[in-house]
């Protein structure tokens, strides 16, 4: 049997070895052989795993080919953006140290023209009898002093004249009423600083600018103008000797276009370059990085811009945009090289693969075998695996939620999107049912959060004495004549600071747990009273003032060995069918949650008390809420409804949504557009934050919390650092309780849980951005 066995294998290699061997392939009819290629497309068409294997490779190449491509484009884009970042500097730089040149000059003017008013200078024979003496021209040697930018100052009569001149004394007579400072604010009564054209210092031949500010009379008259001159090599020396790349350049403009100072020197100084997008730039004393097609000597180049805030200068970096790629062009022909490499390399071992396939077909009836034994061993090991991992589920409840939550958020949106979009009711029936589906999800979520003590609580000032009054009414028509209800609330019950909806839930919990313990009839007490806490802490409870709450029963009572395990989540007390195992649990949650905790004291056969201690409140408890909060999925409104409430509610309004998962974030941006919000989208806060520092200024933030690298939280936190005050819309699965933090508090974010209704996001949305407009 062993030895027909391998003669069998032996026969199928054989035959597996001629449908790709040509020498062994011949025409039925015993004609001519067939030709390789055709031999190798019919054994293509009869092999379905060959096929599948060619297919694996052809993508396998076009993957390789696309990541090659995409990964030489994005190191261009981040080479550009290193070369953006470094000139932004060096431009910013420059322009704080020629604002601060030019500021210092115009300094000199305005003090000369305060000494001037306080003097009593109001006409033009004023000026000129009182500033012409020595005396003026000392005051104006000692001006200069100490500023090597400012060649000399000049005192200027309304007729044009020189008054005095810091150079030397006595001036000669000397009328510059042709200059363009000099009619410039002889016409215009204005307290703004003109900065003139340059021209050549007769003196030494250098080029020279002219800082002019007016002088008017107390009745508004021209009366003269005071002027600086400024070398304008001063500039070129600083630009000099901060060294920029040999491709690079640095020059000073006046806004209308003027070139004023450049390193490297040009003969071009005194003459307007400014030209198209360029020009624009200089006009609007815009700052910021583009790309010019075209320099003043040669090609495209990248062009760093700053305007100076209160003077027509413009200063600018450039860098040539060859030299900018020079290394990358280098990388990207390695890359491009390695790329073909490996896609060569992988072509051929699919081609080697693909020659040897058809020979490895005759043995998978062995490895089926072989794989069955494994898969056997597999699905122990995975038995064993799902063991150990159920008895860690408590430990992981919250985790599941928030990722639960996500998916929820995800399929309701899209379940809304649906219903809203048409009126057939044989899609939105369906839809609608969907719906419901997720409620209730939705609910089984917070569920699991109130055991894992990360449930989302709402903590307000609750009078109990008011609450157990209302519990015991309504378990006075659910439990039955049979089990009898006492109270006994102590007549000056503290406040206590808890989540009402959920410390009545607790309270109807724990009393159904008594009337399952007393099948036979029994009573129920339910007592309150005060109590405070000393320095040593109980039940982990911090030292304080605590309402204490117990609910006790003549039940059947717990063995010590279930006692023990009566709070673990999906631990039930109860017998096989009769218990999911939440309610200890969440009561167990809830109560540590809150700043609390609980105690359980049980004796078989004399029943059982379960002791809360809940936090004492500082302030007067409001009126009662009526009944629990809903989840935050419901089911939608009517879609004309939904349609009129959502169309156009957005417009105006730019959002910036931030969520690492890529399902909630799709589909929260398609709904925020279509109701006219214009969105942004981040997959993390670190993208955020640079849309941010790239001038994306949104009117909310919607983000989610619990994200790669940095929170929602410390996204919230770093803005607020920033003194950024955009609103922002916490709207997070997180399985903890943030609206409480002192965190939350302190960067002001409201939040929101998943799975929220859409309608609910969009009014939120707009009220938030309504409110900081």
């Amino acid at each position: 049997m062993a030895f027909g066995s391998f003669r069998s294998v032996g026969a199928s290699l054989n035959h597996r070895q001629a449908l790709i061997s040509p020498e062994r392939t011949a025409q039925p009819d015993g004609g001519t052989p067939v030709p390789p290629a055709y031999q190798w497309l019919a054994h293509l068409r009869a092999s379905r795993p060959l096929r599948i294997l060619l297919l694996i490779g052809g993508l396998s190449v076009a993957v390789l080919l696309t990541a090659t491509i995409h990964y030489i484009v994005s190191m261009r884009e981040r080479e550009l953006a290193g070369a953006e970042r470094e000139l932004s500097t060096l431009n910013l730089s420059l322009a704080e140290q020629t604002a601060s040149a030019t500021q210092s000059v115009d300094l000199v003017l305005t003090t000369i023209i305060e000494q001037l008013k306080a003097e009593g200078v109001a006409t033009p024979e004023d000026y000129v009898r009182r500033m012409g003496g020595r005396d003026t021209y000392q005051m104006l040697r000692a001006r200069i002093t100490g500023l090597p930018q400012l060649d000399a100052v000049t005192m200027i009569a309304a007729d044009g004249h020189l008054i005095n001149f810091s150079r030397y004394y006595p001036i000669p007579r000397v009328n510059v009423s042709d200059r363009d400072y000099f009619a410039y604010l002889r016409d215009h009564d204005t307290t703004e600083p003109f900065i003139s054209e340059p021209v050549r210092n007769r003196g030494n031949g250098s080029w020279t600018i002219y800082l002019a500010r007016r002088i008017s009379g107390p009745d508004g008259g021209f009366v003269g103008l005071v002027l600086g001159a400024i070398e304008l090599s001063y500039f070129e020396r600083i630009y000099k000797a901060l060294q920029p790349d040999a491709d690079g350049s640095i020059s000073l403009w006046r806004r209308d276009g003027i070139l004023l100072a450049r390193h490297p020197m040009l003969p071009d100084i005194g003459r307007p370059l400014g030209q198209g997008q360029f020009l624009k730039v200089l006009e609007h004393a815009r700052s910021g990085v583009f790309l010019s097609a075209k320099g003043l000597n040669d090609g495209a180049r990248l062009v760093a811009t700053r305007a100076l805030a209160d003077y027509p200068l413009v200063v600018n970096v450039t860098r040539s945009l060859d030299a900018v790629l020079s290394e990358w062009r280098i990388q990207a022909w390695t890359i491009g090289a390695a790329g073909t490499i490996g896609i060569a390399a992988l072509l051929l071992s699919l081609w080697a693969l693909a020659r040897q396939f058809s020979a490895y077909e005759a043995a998978t009836w062995a490895m089926d075998a072989a794989r069955r034994a494994v898969e056997g061993r597999e699905q122990a090991e995975h038995a064993l695996r799902q063991s150990q991992k159920m008895e860690a589920i408590g430990q992981l409840t919250g985790g599941v939620a928030h990722d639960f939550n996500n998916l929820l958020q995800a399929i309701g949106i899209n379940l809304h999107v649906i219903d809203s979009r048409t009126e057939d009711e044989r899609i939105t029936g369906p839809a609608r049912l969907a719906l419901q589906a997720v409620e209730r999800g939705a609910t089984l979520t917070q569920h699991l959060l109130a055991f894992s003590r990360r449930q989302q609580l709402r903590p307000v000032p609750v009078d109990v004495a008011a609450l157990v009054e209302r519990v015991s009414r309504l378990l006075g028509r659910t439990l039955g004549q049979s089990v009898r209800i006492e109270t006994e609330v102590a007549t000056d019950l503290w406040p206590a600071m808890i989540d009402p909806t959920q410390l009545e839930m607790a309270v109807l919990n724990l009393a159904l747990n008594a009337r399952d313990a007393m099948p036979g009839g029994g009573t129920l007490w339910i007592l309150a009273g005060n109590r405070s806490v000393g320095a040593g802490p109980v039940l982990g409870m911090a030292a304080g003032d605590y309402v204490v709450l117990r609910v006790r029963d003549t039940g059947t009572g717990m063995p010590a060995e279930v006692q023990a395990r009566a709070f673990e989540p999906f631990f039930t007390t109860k017998e096989v069918g009769r218990g999911t195992g939440l309610g200890l649990s969440m009561v167990h949650g809830l109560a540590t949650q809150s700043g609390g905790g609980v105690e359980l004291d049980s004796r078989q056969g004399l029943g059982t008390t379960v002791t809360l201690y809940l936090p004492r409140a500082r302030q007067e408890a409001d009126a009662p809420s009526a009944g629990p909060a809903s989840t935050g999925m419901a089911a939608p409104p009517a879609p004309e409804t939904e349609r009129a409430d959502a169309a156009g509610i957005g417009e105006g309004c730019a959002v910036l949504l931030v969520d690492d998962e890529e399902l909630v974030r799709s589909a929260t941006a398609g709904y925020l557009e279509q109701a006219g919000f214009a969105v942004r989208e981040a997959a993390d806060a670190a993208a955020a934050l640079l849309l941010l520092d790239h001038g994306f200024r949104p009117d909310v933030i919607v983000t989610d919390h619990m994200m790669p690298g940095m929170t929602g939280l410390e996204m919230a936190r770093t803005l607020r650092a920033r003194r950024d005050a955009t609103p922002i819309l916490m709207v997070t699965g997180y399985a903890e309780d943030l609206t409480s933090t002192a965190a939350a508090q302190e960067v002001e974010l409201t939040v929101l849980s998943k799975p929220i209704e859409p309608s609910r996001l969009v009014r939120s949305i707009r009220d938030m951005a309504a409110v900081e407009g």
